[in-house]
């Protein structure tokens, strides 16, 4: 039986930063037109989520 892979919680602020700059260099990177809409779709979810906990974040230190 494999070992559990340890995976950063989803929702995990540092989690979605990291997950940005990495789509952000694949979307640099990638030279196929079918790659790069995915790639920028992916990553446009994953800004929108970081954008969202980066709020939340902000909002509970406010208080």
């Amino acid at each position: 039986m494999s070992n559990p892979v340890n995976v950063l919680e989803p929702n995990y602020m540092e989690a979605y930063r990291t997950r940005v700059q990495c789509l952000a260099g694949e979307l640099k990177a990638a030279k196929n037109q079918v790659a790069r809409v995915n790639i920028a779709l992916m990553l446009a979810d994953a800004a929108t989520t970081l954008a969202r906990l980066e709020h939340d974040e902000l909002q509970n230190q406010n208080f």
